[in-house]
């Protein structure tokens, strides 16, 4: 855990998240440093523990020597730990603990090949410099905060000129947005330039626009993030059936509510596609872990099922997510009057561009649902679900027992 931590700030963050332990030790970040100058690697800088978030090639290199640390593990791990009263709490699940510490070290391993290419990933990096930020303290670091980020977003800026076919719809004028809120001009002037010279080139980049991710790509990312190989052909039946399920025990919920429905309704377009960690799972570092981006908005719909206080309002954000999923791999979505929280048109809007241009996320809640209430059984399945905390979807399938 100590070389995942100095691999990546968000990876540290999410171990954070339930008050785990982040913070490499001296040894692992002094053998990063030697293997930076062995590789002739400048931009293996560190910052408060981390690899910084452009350094590509270290990134790689760190989780690289975190597989192998897990691949010289003993072989034979049992299925449940047994804790002798007064010791240490121990992992609860040794051997699904080691599975699912590959399975991490794989997924961030290609997340770092991906955004060394910048271009379409350059939203998700925009969103990791916003989700990792920390507030200077001395006037050097602001100085110096200045100019690493002036330097990353001109990076990102001369990647738009490179012109390489788009993959899908792009996400880095959105994602850039609480970027410029934290780089105040007097106090970051060579940030602030930059994001201007950023969507400068935004505007100046006259590639066509896919309406959608292409085939490929979204096969990819949904099977390193989620665990599982999608047939977009299938969705939309499949996404179907499960809608129809949870229109039934969402307007059931609505009409039982009576004079509480417009309460419900107004709680649950809060919950629309909202990202969080899952419930802490007990007896685990890695499934208590706070989400990747991609199982974020499962993440924050399990938890809005297992723990919202407005009852009946994450059924309904749930249904309508499925709904709102389409937009991911359909250009003609469902209308938004199937919408059970009616939220506004502009808020429609800006939901259905999310699910397609960061369409893993969008249909992994919808694959969710599915898991959840294609048959009876969700609310054996949703406890289930909130003691296991984060994990990919085909191992969340094989957990609670659901045929894929």
């Amino acid at each position: 855990m100590s070389w995942i931590a100095a691999a990546d700030p968000r990876l540290a963050a999410r171990e954070r998240a339930n008050g785990a332990s982040a913070v490499p030790d001296d040894d692992v970040l002094k053998q990063i440093g030697m293997e930076a100058v062995l590789a002739e690697d400048a931009t293996a800088e560190i910052h408060e523990g981390s690899l910084d978030l452009f350094a590509f090639r270290a990134r790689a290199r760190a989780l690289d020597q975190a597989a192998q640390r897990v691949a010289a593990a003993p072989e034979a791990l049992p299925e449940t730990a047994q804790t002798q009263p007064g010791a240490p709490a121990a992992l609860a699940r040794p051997k699904l603990e080691r599975e699912l510490l590959g399975r991490l070290i794989e997924e961030e391993k290609a997340r770092a090949i991906e955004e060394a290419q910048l271009g379409d990933l350059s939203g998700d990096l925009v969103r990791a410099i916003v989700a990792t930020w920390r507030p200077p303290v001395s006037p050097e670091e602001w100085t110096l905060r200045d100019a690493w980020v002036g330097k990353h977003l001109l990076e990102l800026r001369d990647s738009l000129r490179q012109r390489r076919p788009r993959t899908g719809p792009p996400d880095l004028d959105v994602a850039l947005y609480p970027l410029e809120r934290l780089l105040v001009p007097l106090e970051f002037p060579r940030g602030s330039a930059a994001i201007a010279e950023l969507r400068m080139g935004l505007d100046e980049d006259m590639r066509t626009v896919p309406p959608l991710v292409v085939p490929e790509r979204l096969l990819r990312e949904a099977k390193v993030h989620l665990g599982v190989t999608l047939d977009a052909t299938s969705l939309p039946a499949r996404f179907d059936q499960t809608a129809a399920r949870l229109t039934e025990l969402a307007s059931a919920a609505l009409v039982a509510s009576g004079s509480a429905r417009p309460a419900i309704e107004s709680r649950a377009r809060e919950l629309l596609l909202v990202e969080g960690p899952c419930p802490p799972a007990a007896g685990t570092r890695v499934r208590s872990m706070a989400p990747p981006p991609e199982r974020a908005a499962i993440c924050g719909a399990i938890r809005a099922l297992s723990d919202e206080k407005v009852p009946g309002a994450a059924l309904v954000a749930l249904h309508d997510d499925l709904l709102l999923a389409g937009a991911a791999f359909t250009t003609s979505p469902p209308p938004r009057t199937g919408l059970l929280s009616h939220p506004d048109d502009d808020v429609v809007d800006a939901l259905r561009r999310t699910a397609r241009e960061r369409p893993v996320l969008a249909i992994g809640v919808g694959l969710a649902a599915e898991l959840l209430y294609g048959t009876a059984g969700s609310d054996a399945r949703l406890q289930a679900w909130r003691a296991l905390g984060d994990a990919p979807l085909d191992v969340v399938a094989r957990e609670l027992g659901v045929a894929r």
